[in-house]
């Protein structure tokens, strides 16, 4: 199973943790923005192309999971993205988000969505 995977930017070594985690247990994830630097100033093309990149993702994920490590606007939008298309849905944390109580599952660590994840299917 493929999942994308979603934190907070400011938060990113955590959300590589569990990156790391899902990988042994065996998912696939696909999420490049973990891994994207991003650029000092970037214009709204960049950005843009970004945006969209993480939404092709997101569309190609069988599951979406969201880490709720802190506030923040962009996993918000992600998770409506993977919502609206019907996909299975994991927040993981304390709810940061109204539309997070929506998930399909919520569950307070990495080790439940991995379990709530393997029982999905």
């Amino acid at each position: 199973m493929t999942i994308y995977l979603a934190g907070p930017w400011a938060r990113k070594p955590e959300v590589r943790l569990a990156r790391e985690e899902f990988q042994r247990a065996g998912f696939d994830v696909c999420a490049d923005w973990i891994d994207w630097h991003g650029i000092s100033e970037p214009t709204d093309a960049v950005l843009r192309e970004e945006a969209l990149h993480d939404l092709r993702q997101i569309h190609s994920a069988d599951a979406f999971v969201v880490l709720n490590l802190e506030l923040s606007e962009g996993k918000a939008s992600e998770f409506m993205w993977a919502y609206s298309k019907h996909k299975p849905t994991v927040s993981v944390g304390p709810t940061t988000n109204i539309f997070h109580t929506l998930a399909t599952h919520r569950v307070n660590t990495v080790e439940e969505a991995i379990d709530a994840l393997h029982h999905q299917g």
